[in-house]
């Protein structure tokens, strides 16, 4: 037994044993030996490259810890917002600004804003029924008739040609009119005022005593409707439903601008999320990078094994490639605000980086939630449009009614004419009074099965009926869509004061890593996994901020006052309903 405690402390302190600071990875001989393919041997870590590869877009170039230590303030100060500087070449933007060239310079908008504008030329439409009508007809013939016996002024058996020219207002038979104006007026009376002045010859006596006639006439004509299309109130109709029209157009754009400028502040935010996002990359990706420069030293003095380098260079590298896609990300927000404001691409920085102004910090917001309400349901575009469709189904059967009436109008008319061998004797004959004329009567008319009127009203009543559904699922849709939004709030609001915490907590738990790393307590994987926890807990923390205010803005977009937030006043678009010259 003495001689077997003996062998094992002679082997024990006699022969080698190896040590952390010898390497571990087996040769190529005895790689071959085992089995182990030559390719399979791990080469040793790369001490000498460059920590960061220089494809990824930093601020400045990390290769020892000053520059670290530099690159960690600059990231910091954006992280925690406590102020903003404006890269050389860079284009400072604020939320504000973002808004006003929304409103002016989006082509969403610019094209909206025609359609008012057109909607509204119906009302022209509709008033220009009841404008005056002028006519006239001039006329200039000459017709050969050809006639036999005592009326041609020959013997029986002659055919003799009777030659008749007429010239002047109207028409030779008397049925057109010749110089005149018609009205529809209000109350649905049609007036009808006309003239006629013509000379007539013919080369037969007795078809023409005189040797020249000079016709003139002037008439009244009146059809005053007493059921169908009788009262200003039936006629006004298609004028109310234009109007109707023009205020539907108006709250479209209303619901457009509140959509552009919410798409707005989400592309603003989204950026400002970007580029603190991008800079909590970059400084996890600093924290790697030093990582993995002090293993390399510690490395090369044999205080660390080449697992720890390996692990440190797969962190940066996946480090970089988060950086990377958070800078197009970026990128992505900026293009986004561009079109927005629909910025001009024919300048020549268009393309200069946008630095957001405004800070993502938190300040709560309190909102009476049934005030909030009351002023949804009155303010919601979506709520007027369907109030206004209402207006408008009703104003449908008024008009459908109208026409289920039978026709019942009287028609009366008075003329006066004149004869003579010129325009003066002519003129004298018809201000004498002698040659007046009048007439007077009913026209009624009514389609025996009314079966076409029938269907208008029914049509009419489910129409109406149909438009208060839709505006009870609106408001129904808004209400519920209000109680969400102010739970979102309230939620994220909770998000924020979380997020606070945990990034608290994450940067203690962070310092005491890097103390334990230093000591050789954790491993480098450790190190790496908290650094990720931090950047995380960071980027949560961003995000809760940024979702709270855009919870804000879907909530002002729900009540319908967001440009009211913002101080600007919805004005309706009156225009110029003339054509453009």
């Amino acid at each position: 037994m003495n001689r077997l405690y003996y062998l094992f402390f002679v082997s024990l302190f006699v022969l080698p044993f190896p040590t952390c600071a010898d390497p571990i990875d087996p040769s190529v001989a005895e790689a071959e030996a085992i089995g182990v393919g030559k390719e399979s041997v791990p080469s040793r870590p790369d001490l000498e490259g460059p920590l960061v590869d220089p494809y990824v877009k930093l601020p400045l170039r990390i290769h020892d810890a000053t520059s670290t230590s530099l690159l960690m303030r600059a990231t910091q100060d954006i992280i925690e917002a406590t102020r903003v500087i404006v890269p050389a070449g860079s284009r400072p933007i604020r939320l504000v600004n973002v808004v006003k060239d929304t409103l002016q310079r989006n082509l969403v908008l610019q094209s909206a804003r025609k359609e008012p504008l057109i909607v509204g030329s119906d009302i022209d439409l509709e008033k220009a029924v009841f404008d005056p009508l002028a006519f006239a007809r001039v006329t200039l013939s000459r017709e050969n008739i050809p006639t036999a016996g005592f009326f041609a002024g020959g013997s029986g058996g002659t055919i003799s040609r009777v030659e008749q020219h007429f010239q002047g207002a109207g028409s030779p038979d008397g049925q057109a009119p010749g110089l005149g104006v018609t009205r529809k007026f209000q109350q649905g009376t049609e007036v009808t005022l006309r003239a006629d002045y013509s000379r007539q010859d013919s080369n037969v006596a007795f078809f023409q005593p005189l040797d020249q006639e000079y016709h003139t006439s002037f008439s009244a004509d009146a059809t005053i409707p007493l059921m169908r299309g009788a009262g200003c109130y039936t006629n006004l109709a298609g004028i109310r439903i234009a109007y109707n029209n023009k205020r539907i157009s108006e709250e479209e754009l209303r619901r457009i601008t509140i959509d552009s400028l919410r798409a707005a502040h989400h592309g603003y935010w989204e950026l400002v999320f970007g580029r603190v996002n991008l800079a909590i990359n970059q400084q996890s990706l600093a924290l790697a990078a030093d990582l993995l420069r002090e293993n390399r030293i510690r490395y090369k003095y044999g205080d660390l094994i080449a697992v720890d380098v390996y692990e440190a260079e797969a962190g940066v590298r996946e480090r970089e490639q988060e950086v990377i896609q958070a800078d197009n990300q970026l990128e992505n927000a900026m293009d986004d605000v561009r079109e927005r404001v629909s910025m001009d691409r024919t300048h020549p920085d268009w393309e200069a980086p946008l630095t957001p102004i405004d800070p993502p910090v938190f300040v709560p917001v309190q909102v009476d939630e049934d005030l909030s309400l009351q002023t949804a349901m009155e303010k919601n575009p979506d709520i007027r449009i369907a109030r206004l469709n209402i207006n408008n189904a009703r104003e449908g059967k008024v008009i459908a009614q109208d026409l289920f009436r039978p026709k019942l109008d009287i028609v009366a008319g008075v003329s006066e004419r004149g004869l003579g061998e010129t325009w003066g004797q002519s003129h004298e004959e018809l201000e004498s009074g002698e040659f007046s004329s009048w007439h007077a009567g009913i026209d009624f008319e009514v389609p025996l099965y009314r079966r076409r009127e029938k269907a208008e009203i029914l049509k009419s009543n489910y129409t109406i009926h149909q438009a208060q559904l839709d505006l009870k699922e609106i408001e129904q849709r808004v209400v519920y869509d209000h109680r969400a939004a102010f739970r979102r709030i309230e939620d994220l609001e909770r998000a924020v004061y979380a997020s606070k915490s945990r990034v608290r907590a994450e940067k203690n738990r962070l310092e005491k890593q890097n103390i334990g790393h230093e000591q050789g307590i954790t491993t480098s994987h450790d190190l790496l996994e908290v650094q990720e926890d931090y950047a995380q807990a960071h980027v949560i923390e961003i995000r809760a901020i940024v979702d709270y205010y855009l919870a804000l803005i879907e909530l002002e977009a729900i009540r319908g006052t967001i440009l009211e937030s913002f101080g600007f006043t919805f004005i309706p678009m009156e225009g110029d309903l003339r054509p453009p010259r």
